[in-house]
C-alpha cells in the first residue's frame, strides 16, 4: 500500500492554493502568508504539476478557478480547517479552552451578556470571547466557533438551531407614557417621539415598516430620533425620551420588572428568529457542544417564563 506521503501534494502548496482560491489573488495570498507573490506562484505550479491539472486561469490582474480548481478547493478548505481546528483543540493542555462567539449588538447586550455568568459558573475552565457586530461574519474564515444570528435560519455552510421567535411592538418608560398624549390608534404614534433603529440591516423592520403595516401614512415632514445601535435605542427609551420598537425575547426582562411598558397591544412579526449557528464542516468539541447545549437550554427557559405575548 502506498503511503500518504507518496499520494499527497506538498503541504505548503496546499496552504498556498487555499489562500489564492479564497482571495483569487496571488498578491493578497502572499500578503496573508507573508511570502512574495512569486513564491506563491511557484507553490501553485508545484501543485498543478503534482496533480497534472490546471487549477487557475491567469487573468490580467487576478486569477479564476478552473472547474477542477473549484472541486479541489472544497476538499482542501474543509480538510485544512479541520486540521487547524483539532490541532488548536488538543494543543492547550492545562490552559483554559477558548470559545469565540459572534453576536449582534442587540443579542449580546440584552440576551447573551446577562446570562454568561451562569455558564462561567458551570464551566469555569472555558474562556469565552464575544465578537460583537451587526454584520454577518464568516465563521470559518474569522475562526469563530459559534454565532448567535437573527434571520430565517438559512445560512449556507452553517448548522442552525432556532432559539426563539421575534415579534416587534412599541415600548416606552412608564414616565414617558404618563406625560404624553394618549394612544388609541396606530396613527396616534405620529404625535410622539419615535426612537428608530437605523441602518440597512434593520430597514425591513424599523418604525416606517411598523407604521405602514398598521395602515399609517407617514408624512415626509415627520421626524424621528435614530441610532444605529439597539443598545442606544433602548437606553433612550428607558430614559423617557420616546417610544422604541421592542423585540420580544430581548426586552422581556425590562417589561417584567416594569422599566418598560407597552403603550398598546399591537404586535408584528417578519417570521424571523434568533438562532445558534456553527460551521457545518466542523465537528464540535465537547466544550463547544456544552456551550451550544447551554444556549439552547437558556432559550427554552426564557420562552417558558416570558411575560410578553
Amino acid at each position: 500500500m502506498q503511503s500518504l506521503n507518496s499520494k499527497l501534494p506538498p503541504l505548503k502548496s496546499l496552504v498556498a492554493f487555499e489562500a489564492v482560491a479564497r482571495h483569487l489573488s496571488l498578491t493578497r495570498a502572499g500578503e496573508e502568508l507573508r511570502i512574495s507573490r512569486e513564491a506563491v506562484s511557484r507553490q501553485i505550479r508545484v501543485l498543478e504539476e503534482h496533480l497534472g491539472v490546471k487549477l487557475f486561469n491567469r487573468l490580467h490582474r487576478a486569477v479564476a478557478l478552473t472547474p477542477a480548481g473549484k472541486q479541489f478547493q472544497e476538499v482542501v478548505r474543509e480538510s485544512l480547517e479541520n486540521i487547524a481546528y483539532v490541532a488548536g483543540a488538543i494543543s492547550r493542555p492545562g490552559r483554559p479552552y477558548k470559545i469565540t462567539v459572534s453576536a449582534t449588538v442587540a443579542i449580546t447586550s440584552f440576551w447573551l451578556t446577562p446570562r454568561l455568568a451562569k455558564f462561567r459558573l458551570r464551566q469555569p475552565k472555558i474562556e469565552i470571547h464575544v465578537a460583537i457586530s451587526d454584520r454577518l461574519p464568516n465563521l470559518v474564515v474569522e475562526n469563530i466557533d459559534v454565532g448567535l444570528r437573527y434571520g430565517d435560519g438559512k445560512w449556507p455552510g452553517l448548522t442552525a438551531t432556532k432559539l426563539f421567535d421575534i415579534q416587534s411592538f412599541p415600548v416606552c418608560s412608564p414616565a414617558y407614557l404618563q406625560k404624553s398624549p394618549p394612544i388609541d390608534q396606530p396613527s396616534d404614534f405620529l404625535q410622539h417621539s419615535l426612537i428608530n433603529l437605523d441602518g440597512m440591516t434593520h430597514a425591513t423592520e424599523d418604525w416606517l415598516w411598523w407604521l405602514k403595516e398598521n395602515g399609517v401614512r407617514v408624512p415626509r415632514s415627520f421626524k424621528m430620533l435614530g441610532f444605529d445601535s439597539y443598545d442606544n435605542v433602548i437606553q433612550v427609551a428607558l430614559d423617557g425620551q420616546g417610544i422604541a420598537l421592542g423585540f420580544s425575547g430581548l426586552v422581556s426582562p425590562m417589561l417584567a420588572d416594569g422599566r418598560l411598558v407597552r403603550p398598546v397591544d399591537l404586535t408584528l412579526t417578519r417570521d424571523q428568529a434568533v438562532y445558534v449557528v456553527s460551521p457545518a464542516s466542523r465537528t464540535l468539541s465537547p466544550q463547544i457542544t456544552a456551550f451550544v447545549d447551554w444556549i439552547i437550554e437558556e432559550a427554552g427557559a426564557a420562552v417558558e417564563f416570558r411575560t410578553d405575548p
